[in-house]
């Protein structure tokens, strides 16, 4: 909302983090388990969530045999060619093979890890949106991380208010909970182009 104290325009606002960071599983699954609630402090490492292993270690077991095999069979063409009993195009389609089983198992080693998705900074979790049970898709958000240590005031603009408006002009700051604080601040960023419904800026 916008109202005008003492000749001064007052706008309504929502504090947030200026850094507000989305976060992800890095691959598909079922969530087994929600360590963190809306509102909890978190601190780098931290485990927020966890997906099912099965299927990563079904996946990893299948890798490892598929790397074993091939290996044997490497070991097996290279006595062949040192006796000159098979071509060296064929020693070099296992060695490829080989070298395909060794990538398929390490990506399978990896993908075990990605099944536990962990703070990377301190900070809080300000909305989650999986819960238990849920299926999640790789790179689907499921939580979002808030720095607490940098905070800003959205605000939006009316289409009218936008020509008296330059960054890093002061503004000073009151809270609904508090009447009594003020704060000193000043505009960071404006947007370019007016919201199509609203028409307002934010900033």
């Amino acid at each position: 909302g916008e109202r005008t104290d003492g000749g001064a325009t007052a706008y309504t606002g929502e504090v947030r983090s200026r850094y507000e960071t989305p976060l992800a599983f890095r691959i598909g699954g079922k969530v087994t388990a929600r360590y963190v609630d809306v509102g909890a402090s978190v601190k780098t490492g931290d485990v927020l969530a966890r997906l099912d292993p099965a299927d990563t270690a079904l996946s990893q077991a299948t890798a490892v045999a598929q790397l074993e095999l091939a290996e044997a069979d490497l070991r097996r063409y290279r006595d062949l060619k040192a006796k000159n009993f098979v071509s060296q195009s064929a020693l070099d389609a296992k060695e490829t093979s080989y070298k395909a089983a060794l990538a398929q198992a390490d990506l399978a080693r990896n993908q075990s890890a990605y099944t536990v998705l962990r703070a990377d900074k301190p900070g809080v979790i300000d909305q989650i949106s999986v819960e238990a049970g849920q299926v999640v898709g790789a790179g689907q958000a499921v939580m979002r991380h808030s720095r607490n240590d940098v905070l800003e005031v959205a605000v939006a603009i009316p289409e009218s208010r936008i020509a008296g408006m330059r960054v890093r002009q002061p503004a000073e700051i009151r809270l609904w909970a508090d009447d009594q604080a003020r704060y000193r601040g000043q505009l960071r960023e404006l947007a370019a182009v007016a919201d199509a419904v609203t028409r307002t800026y934010a900033a």
